[in-house]
């Protein structure tokens, strides 16, 4: 007969009868609890994850804000030597008395915190120095000499040094080419027309030597004002000097912001793409001072056509801050509430997808808001500078006006003449650069307004030919107009002045003294204006977007204005009826075509 045996009974068997019973009977309640704790597990191992990856994004972001904000500190340190330059493009002549004046009206102290020092170095052939050096001493400086002494091919010797305090004048008459990294910088800014910073340097001036005089310097060639009765030169020839600021490290730095800086973020910038010792420019991170290298991150800086190398390293107590106490919660919440641990994690699931959600609308908004700020930094910048270029140059023809007034003598007519010549010419140039912020507005609002008249299309074009030939003579460009037959149609006078003036401005602009042809025609339907330039051209994707607002197809640096002409002009291209064209090749020229509906724009 057959004889069952229980686990009691087995041979070996350890475990008792009663607690097989009781794992039977709560095997569904042990393996819930099993679950939920594999579940609580990974949801802290989940919730750890997300907590890392949160503060690396909090790292990256700080660290392009970091790069940003250096960024647009060296940018707005240019665009003051910049305007510096315009002192010079602006006149002939600049004594000591006008450099101070105009540097000191900067308030550097208050607005460009960290800038010591703006100076001007002249450019010098052997043959000029003895000659230059009495001129000098003549402004009240007997001891003045261009050092180190020695034959060269070129000097660069300072001149102008303001504040001109007992600190910084013995840096007058350094020859800044014997030094190499100055004179490479220079050397490249003659070359490039650009501004350029040198390497890593230690500086003349000791301010305050317990802070470091390591640092470099800006330079902003400086040419000699065009000849009309001279041959061309090149740009060595035609070189006046450089207008430079040297910055030291410290006070640059000092003055920077961004979230946790010397805090919880530290920064070291190095010059070049090496990390090495010898090429150390600055840093934060205090001896002693725990740091994170789990979060480290390097960035590149372009700086006025140098590299600079940017290490991010996050402290200690940046972990500290960006603690969470959701890993300690969550595991007590599934240790306390296993059997609901499905909904729990359901729950938390959600929230996070919407909080997920929410921060990502949240960046895209950002995103938006910060594309829109550089949009709006990027305009004000070169309406600045455009503004700023009209303003100095009138700024400057009233003061001689006014220094010769008051001299008592009798005014020089010629002279006088000229001045106000200027001043007509540079108003009539703010005028022209307001106008075209109104006419932006006035689209933009959809207040454009069209008084429709019939109107001859080649009369109008002749006339406003007839109005560019002074300039197109200054500039040695051959302007001629073809209108094989007449083209009658009905437009706004003004607005179609306005089209015709913007395109044969923008040919001379950019024709560089190559002819420029334009041609009115008609297939008896639609009306059509071509204007022709052999000027330097342009590539496909640059033709693509010039008619954007504030596009332009080359640097600001060369060529100025706001970037609103052509967009203006499609729009009212646009609002006429007709469409605009453009066709061209780099070193080729371009070719503008403007085609209008003979009847005009239709109604609504």
């Amino acid at each position: 007969m057959a004889r069952w045996t229980t686990p009691s009974q087995l041979p070996g068997a350890t475990v008792p009868s009663h607690l097989l019973s009781h794992l039977r009977r709560n095997a569904a309640s042990y393996s819930a609890v099993l679950v939920g704790l594999l579940v609580t597990a990974a949801a802290a191992s989940y919730v750890w994850q997300s907590l890392q990856e949160r503060r690396q994004r909090r790292f990256d972001d700080v660290a392009g804000d970091g790069t940003l904000s250096l960024q647009q500190g060296l940018d707005l340190y240019q665009a003051l030597l910049l305007g510096v330059h315009g002192l010079f493009a602006s006149s002939q002549h600049v004594d000591r008395n006008e450099f101070g004046a105009y540097v000191n009206s900067l308030e550097l102290p208050r607005r460009y915190p960290g800038l010591q020092v703006i100076g001007f170095a002249e450019w010098l052939r052997p043959e000029d120095l003895a000659r230059h050096t009495a001129e000098i001493r003549a402004t009240g400086l007997p001891g003045y000499h261009v050092w180190p002494e020695g034959l060269r091919d070129a000097y660069s010797a300072i001149v102008f040094l303001e504040p001109f305090t007992p600190h910084n004048q013995p840096a007058l008459g350094f020859d800044m080419l014997t030094e190499p990294r100055r004179r490479a910088a220079m050397l490249r800014a003659l070359e490039m027309g650009l501004p350029s910073a040198t390497g890593k340097v230690q500086l003349l001036q000791d301010w305050e030597d317990s802070l470091g005089r390591e640092g470099f310097l800006l330079y902003v060639p400086v040419y000699h004002l065009p000849q009309t009765t001279t041959p061309p030169q090149s740009p060595q020839e035609r070189l006046r000097g450089f207008v430079f600021a040297p910055i030291r490290m410290a006070d640059l730095m000092a003055n920077l912001r961004f979230p946790g800086f010397r805090q919880t973020i530290d920064l070291t910038v190095y010059d070049g793409t090496e990390v090495r010792d010898e090429t150390l420019l600055y840093t934060s991170i205090i001896p002693g001072v725990p740091l994170a290298p789990e979060f480290k991150q390097k960035h590149s800086l372009s700086v006025a056509g140098q590299t600079w190398t940017l290490v991010f390293t996050a402290r200690k107590a940046y972990l500290d801050r960006s603690t969470s106490a959701q890993v300690p919660i969550v595991v007590v919440s599934g240790l306390l509430v296993t059997m609901s641990l499905f909904l729990i994690t359901r729950s938390q699931v959600k929230a996070r997808a919407a909080s997920e959600a929410a921060r990502e609308e949240q960046q895209r908004l950002t995103g938006e808001a910060r594309t829109a700020v550089q949009i709006r930094d990027d305009f004000l910048s070169i309406a600045a500078h455009e503004l700023r270029t009209p303003l100095t140059s009138l700024k400057l023809q009233f003061q001689l006006l006014y220094r010769g007034l008051r001299g008592g003598n009798t005014p020089d007519l010629e002279k006088l003449q000229q001045r106000l010549e200027s001043c007509e010419r540079q108003t009539t140039r703010l005028t022209t650069l307001v106008d075209s912020l109104l006419d932006v507005s006035r689209l933009a609002r959809g207040r454009l307004e069209l008084n429709l008249e019939p109107l001859s299309l080649d009369e109008v074009t002749q006339e406003a030919a007839r109005r560019f030939e002074t300039e197109a003579q200054s500039a040695g460009v051959r302007l001629t107009v073809d209108t094989p037959r007449a083209v009658t149609g009905r437009w706004d006078r003004m607005r179609l002045e306005q089209v015709i003036t913007n395109l044969l401005s923008n040919a001379l602009k950019y024709g560089h003294g190559a002819p420029v042809d334009v041609r009115v025609d008609s297939d008896g339907t639609h009306a059509t204006l071509e204007v022709k330039d052999h000027g330097i051209g342009m590539s496909t994707e640059d033709a693509q977007r010039i008619f954007g607002r504030f596009e332009r197809a080359v640097s600001s640096r060369h060529y100025g204005g706001l970037g609103l002409g052509l967009f203006i002009t499609r729009q009212l291209v646009e609002a006429l009826g007709g469409h605009i064209t453009v066709t061209s090749a780099p070193g080729q020229g371009s070719t503008f075509t403007v085609v209008l509906p003979l009847a005009g724009p239709r109604a609504g």
